[in-house]
């Protein structure tokens, strides 16, 4: 008894990254051409507004904080000061409200969070707060490793004594993870350079309609010159 055996050929290698590679060496050949075939008024705007998008990137790089701490405080009192210090340097100070509740319908209940975003350079920092209120005032500190670029939530929980917890960090004063891709500084940056850019690539396809049916339109214009002229001459 004899048997088949089929054996499949090899499978060779992937077309579909040959064909992007030649399609984007394609494109990067035909985009001189085009951004040449429109009018000096066409290239001067979009050269303002790659010069733009040069500047605001450059602005953004020096601007932005690198990292980002997000505080969230939890208290119990109707009127408190909070004060936040990084190596030492008072970075923040305001005054916290809370609503008063009452407990079992008969008791009095004062509390309240708060929330605030403070930029922090990136690195190892000493992180202090301070919360100050009618008979209460204590102060807690922690350590952490800011990463770049991302945002590293703190709470803050009033009691007996001040309680400081990184929110999904590794453990006591070992670090923090972040919070959540990147910082809102990061994407509002990005929302910026996408508009700039849509604007431009718009900008640029009207130019380049308007001088193409410009250019068709001389065109067919200076055909009819010369038939008309052929025909006068027959």
């Amino acid at each position: 008894m004899t048997s088949d055996h089929t054996s499949a050929e090899p499978s060779g290698p992937d077309p579909k990254p040959a064909a992007k590679s030649q399609a984007g060496a394609r494109l990067a050949s035909l985009l001189p051409k085009v951004i040449w075939r429109l009018s000096p008024k066409a290239r001067f705007a979009i050269s303002l507004g790659l010069a733009a998008m040069l500047l605001l990137g450059i602005s953004a790089f020096l601007w932005a904080p690198s990292a980002t701490l997000k505080l969230v405080c939890r208290h119990d009192f109707r009127s408190a000061e909070i004060t936040v210090s990084i190596d030492g340097d008072v970075v923040h100070t305001e005054t916290l409200t809370g609503a008063v509740k009452k407990w079992l319908g008969v008791v009095e209940r004062a509390g309240g969070t708060y929330t605030r975003i403070i930029p922090v350079s990136a690195g190892r920092h000493q992180v202090e707060v301070r919360l100050r209120a009618p008979g209460y005032d204590h102060t807690g500190s922690t350590e952490a490793d800011f990463s770049r670029g991302a945002i590293h939530t703190l709470s803050v929980d009033s009691g007996r004594n001040l309680s400081l917890v990184w929110r999904r960090g590794g453990g006591g004063v070992s670090g923090t993870e972040a919070d959540g891709g990147s910082s809102l500084w990061v994407k509002y940056a990005s929302s910026i350079f996408g508009t700039i850019f849509a604007s431009i690539i718009s900008a640029s396809i009207g130019v380049f309609v308007q001088d193409f049916f410009r250019a068709r339109k001389a065109q067919l214009a200076a055909e009819k010159d010369v038939q008309r002229r052929d025909s006068e001459s027959a």
